[in-house]
């Protein structure tokens, strides 16, 4: 009875000495920055002995948001002597370094740095003698030093004529590297009155609000509420990860510029002879003129499309009294409106004649 009453106090003993021992060393913190991460800097953890030296490894996690792992460095058995341990002196060697095959674990291997976002770091040490952990350390790590999101086109306060935009944006890293449940929307939303950019996007609701964009240019959708002239929009690129906005782009405004009506473009001058130059037709109207020693009250005019088929408009003098250092003798001015006639696109010859029979030539386009 005795003998099992040692036996089980003994075994108390031990329990309670290897407690003890696990009590007395802990990790206090890990200096890893978001622009350097590396083998060696995923051992760089601050840890309290305060027992007798001890030989210990060091196992270090790195994790994303979603808890996958992207990196594991263990380091090679090491003295722990009593007291602060600093995480650089020259006692930790690597043993092994394993990168998952995933793509952000890649980018990590290849730069050396995290992309954006939120991650996890954890810190094992272990009892090289028995394999026991001995203190567990968790901390999260934010990285937005190189997270760079902004807007290209249209700038901000532009002035553009379209109502379908070619939305242009750009940021810092591949879009591979989001990981599952991250992802870019752009939205663009009406502006009331004196708000601004940034109170339009948070208040208003949105036009167009286009999830899962992986490319940095989008085409104003046709199928989303259409923009209108003269009207003033907000747009902006947002990253989300499950849903929470995590980094966004400035809030840029834009308007579309009213349509303006088209000048008529006058006057074409006719010639005996044509040549390679043509007058382009606006408003669908052809405005001529040609000079002589009269001026002529009535004239004749033809018009030929590109098979030498004729079609007849109706001409009226415009009946033009006085222009800027302009004779009117001399000046005779016409008009031709081709929505009276079955005009399609195309180029054509207009052939006019005075009333002394001259023949005055002029070749046009028509949109």
């Amino acid at each position: 009875m005795i003998k099992k009453k040692l036996k089980t106090l003994l075994v108390f003993l031990i329990l309670l000495s290897i407690i003890t021992v696990k009590a007395q060393v802990s990790v206090v913190s890990i200096q890893l920055m978001p622009y350097n991460i590396s083998p060696e800097s995923m051992l760089s953890a601050t840890i309290l002995n305060s027992d007798v030296e001890i030989q210990v490894e060091v196992l270090s996690k790195l994790y994303n948001f979603n808890n996958e792992l992207l990196l594991s460095v263990k380091s090679s058995p090491f003295i722990l002597k009593s007291g602060l341990n600093a995480p650089f002196d020259g006692s930790r060697r690597i043993a092994t370094v394993e990168y998952p095959s995933n793509n952000q674990s890649s980018y990590i291997k290849t730069t050396h740095g995290l992309p954006g976002g939120t991650f996890k770091i954890c810190v094992d040490v272990i009892y090289t003698k028995n394999s026991e952990t001995a203190d567990q350390f968790c901390d999260e790590i934010i990285s937005d030093f190189n997270q760079y999101l902004y807007l290209v086109y249209p700038a901000n306060n532009d002035s553009i004529e379209t109502t379908t935009p070619l939305l242009i944006w750009s940021h810092s890293e591949p879009f591979s590297v989001l990981s599952q449940g991250e992802y870019f929307r752009m939205v663009v939303s009406d502006i009331y009155s004196d708000q601004s950019a940034e109170e339009a996007i948070t208040i208003n609701s949105p036009l167009m609000a286009q999830n899962y964009i992986s490319s940095h240019t989008l085409q104003y959708p046709y199928d989303a509420k259409q923009l209108e002239k003269g009207k003033r929009y907000a747009w902006q690129v947002q990253k989300l990860s499950n849903g929470v906005v995590t980094n966004k782009t400035e809030a840029w405004e834009f308007s579309i510029i009213i349509d303006r009506p088209v000048p008529d473009y006058k006057y074409a001058a006719l010639k005996k002879v044509l040549d390679a130059g043509y007058y382009s037709v606006e408003n669908n109207k052809v405005f001529f003129k040609f000079e002589e020693e009269y001026s002529s009250q009535n004239i004749s005019s033809t018009i030929y499309n590109s098979k030498r088929e004729v079609m007849q408009p109706k001409a009226q003098n415009e009946g033009v009294k006085s222009v800027l250092n302009f004779k009117q003798n001399g000046d005779n001015r016409y008009e031709i409106n081709l929505d009276e006639l079955d005009i399609q696109s195309g180029f054509y010859t207009l052939e006019a004649k005075n009333e002394k029979g001259e023949v005055f030539l002029l070749k046009f386009y028509s949109k």
